[in-house]
């Protein structure tokens, strides 16, 4: 578990699952100092080989320390286009920025580790587990991309574990169910939370924060945050109003803290003006 309470600022969540034929882990955490720690904590309570690494996107909390998994000798599955999570940075930049983040202590020996072994792509269904000579019997895993395009970014993947009706979510979902949108898109968000609702999961593990006691009621929460800045942003542009003086009307974001929960708000309506925008005047 990550840091609870925080959003999107918070450490993230990352899990892992004993197949009896060796181990899966989703996510790697923000640094190669919190892989190590991810490492040890699989250690803790397996000495399965660690086989695979899914990344739920390319986002640098959630795949920095991916090269401590990699030098543990697991391979990644992920969306094949790494770019898709650098927020219009190069690899570099976002590297240098992040370290600003976390410190230089925390990023000691990092390297890119995120490029995919297993491409995952909109069609694509993988299937792990299912026994081997561990004997634990083993476990049928799904991972996919969401559906109908970018949601929280234009590379996010699912994994579900059907017949334990677990989601982890990647950040599709965060504990208080303003999930960004600056990478993706709403529209493709609320296709995506309708494919989780759709397979009814008991357990969902999102991308930052605690796990909701009742999953139907978080992804409701931000299906409704999400239709609701949809509408607000359609109406200021059916009333004429630019897009500066339509977010006049938010709070105003937090210096400094770009996904701090007010310049989450913000930065989404920005996003969902201009999708708005070119839906009303027919554009793609």
């Amino acid at each position: 578990m990550g840091d609870t309470g925080r959003g999107s600022e918070g450490r993230p969540n990352a899990g892992f699952i004993v197949t009896g034929d060796g181990v899966v882990v989703i996510d790697a955490l923000a640094s190669p100092a919190q892989g190590e720690l991810l490492v040890r904590t699989v250690r803790s309570v397996t000495s399965e080989p660690i086989r695979w690494l899914v990344l739920t996107h390319h986002h640098p909390d959630h795949h920095f320390g991916a090269i401590a998994l990699r030098r543990a000798g697991a391979r990644v599955i992920a969306c094949p286009d790494v770019a898709t999570g650098v927020d219009e940075q190069s690899r570099e930049a976002a590297e240098s920025a992040w370290t600003l983040v976390v410190g230089k202590d925390q990023m000691q020996g990092f390297a890119y580790a995120d490029g995919p072994d297993v491409r995952v792509t909109t069609a694509d269904t993988v299937h792990l587990g299912g026994g081997g000579e561990g004997g634990g019997g083993g476990r049928a895993i799904v991972v996919a991309r969401p559906w109908h395009g970018p949601a929280h970014t234009a590379g996010d993947v699912i994994v579900w574990l059907p017949a334990e009706r677990v989601v982890f979510a990647g950040d599709l979902l965060i504990e208080d169910g303003v999930t960004m949108v600056v990478d993706g898109s709403s529209r493709g968000l609320l296709a995506a939370l309708d494919g989780i609702a759709a397979v009814q999961p008991e357990t969902v593990v999102p991308g930052h924060g605690a796990l909701p006691r009742d999953p139907r009621a978080l992804i409701a929460q931000t299906r409704e945050y999400i239709l609701g800045l949809r509408a607000a942003m359609r109406r200021a542009i059916e009333r004429r109003q630019s897009l500066h003086r339509a977010l006049d009307s938010l709070p105003p974001p937090d210096e400094g803290r770009p996904v701090s929960r007010a310049s989450r708000e913000y930065r989404n309506a920005h996003q969902v003006y201009l999708e708005m925008e070119k839906a009303l005047m027919g554009l793609p």
